[in-house]
């Protein structure tokens, strides 16, 4: 694999993202925390881990995200066009 390949890295991202989400019932900030801090801590820990650097990086992209994360949004239909 290339590490430069943004396309390949992007796809992985979200793959991962996505099984966080499920594996968290869809709940952003444990997802967000098992991005950073591994699953298995957040779980260990029942929530977000008590690193600073995980902290962080949890209050930093849900307040990016203005608490969006945790609101259920509706499905959406994705059709890409070239």
């Amino acid at each position: 694999r290339d590490p430069y390949d943004a396309d390949a890295a992007i796809h992985a991202q979200a793959h991962l993202m996505s099984d966080l989400l499920k594996r968290f019932g869809g709940r952003m900030a444990l997802a967000l925390a098992g991005y950073n801090a591994g699953a298995g801590a957040v779980e260990r820990y029942g929530g977000v881990p008590p690193y600073p650097e995980t902290r962080a990086y949890v209050a930093r992209i849900m307040g990016l995200l203005g608490g969006a994360g945790e609101i259920a949004a509706p499905s959406l239909a994705v059709r890409l066009v070239e």
